[in-house]
């Protein structure tokens, strides 16, 4: 079997990274990831390990839209 090494050009957030500049609970990530209220946040397959890898720059256009928005 062939394994294809992973692309290293793209950029990815760690759930970690990404629980941290959202600012939210792990189990509240995983509530708006399953029910689709985070369009931006798209999986990068395979995993890293463990850890789930999610594309940075959507993450990133997110967020450079949501400056000067006050979060509740």
């Amino acid at each position: 079997m062939k394994v294809t090494p992973i692309p290293t050009t793209k950029r990815c957030y760690l759930t970690a990274q990404l629980l941290d500049m959202l600012q939210l609970a792990p189990s509240t990530f995983r509530k708006l990831r399953r029910t689709g209220q985070l369009p931006f946040v798209e999986e990068i397959k395979p995993p890293y390990g463990r850890h789930k890898r999610y594309r940075a720059d959507l993450v990133d256009r997110y967020l450079a839209n949501q400056f000067g928005v006050r979060r509740a």
